[in-house]
């Protein structure tokens, strides 16, 4: 009885470490000839979803380390003249924050906020409802760019990617390994019919940064 029990504990171990290993490939499959190294390589008209994270950790002291890589990569595209709008999606604390921030460093190109891009998956079909037909270029690390990618991909959505930078320190290490798991959590969030988490109908919440 005992080693029934046993092998049966290490088949479904197996079956969970295939399922993680096969859903990683299939979700970093969605990234491959999809991401611009440079920002006159956009469409013109696309629009940018910079993909939230908090700037500061819990401490409110200690930079995130993805954070800025991302605003800055914003800050480029922008500066190329291709992107007709830019939407901050998040928290609604995460995307006033990179609304405000970008506007500092010089963007010009208007900017929206999506205060209820609380996760990857809300922020792809959010980006589909609000604008239907539209190119949209997602920006953050390449480890979650490819995620967005992957979801853009169920949710109907052109998009391509443009990757931030690694990110400083070891926490953006910590991130891309996360990751690993929210691949797996995305594809069983896709056969549960891709549920989103913000409490507000897909199409509605965006709202201008002033």
């Amino acid at each position: 009885m005992a080693s029934r029990v046993k092998r049966l504990v290490l088949w479904l171990l197996a079956a969970v470490v295939a399922f993680g290993g096969l859903a990683n490939a299939w979700v970093w499959s969605a990234g491959w000839g999809r991401f611009h190294a440079d920002p006159a390589e956009l469409p013109a008209g696309s629009i940018v979803v910079l993909l939230g994270t908090n700037e500061l950790l819990a401490d409110q002291r200690t930079p995130s380390g993805t954070y800025r890589a991302r605003i800055e990569a914003t800050v480029r595209l922008c500066a190329g003249g291709r992107p007709r709008l830019v939407v901050a999606s998040g928290t609604p604390e995460q995307a006033a924050t990179m609304a405000r921030q970008l506007v500092a460093a010089g963007v010009r190109t208007p900017i929206v906020e999506d205060p209820y891009g609380w996760r990857t998956l809300d922020s792809a079909v959010r980006a589909h409802a609000a604008y239907p037909g539209a190119h949209v270029v997602f920006v953050s690390q390449g480890w979650h760019c490819v995620r967005a990618l992957w979801l853009a991909d169920h949710a109907s959505l052109r998009a391509t990617a443009y990757p931030a930078s690694f990110g400083d320190g070891w926490r953006p290490l910590m991130g891309s390994l996360r990751d690993c798991f929210a691949k797996p959590k995305a594809v069983i969030d896709l056969c549960r019919g891709n549920p989103l988490t913000a409490p507000v109908s897909a199409n509605e919440g965006n709202v201008p940064h002033r």
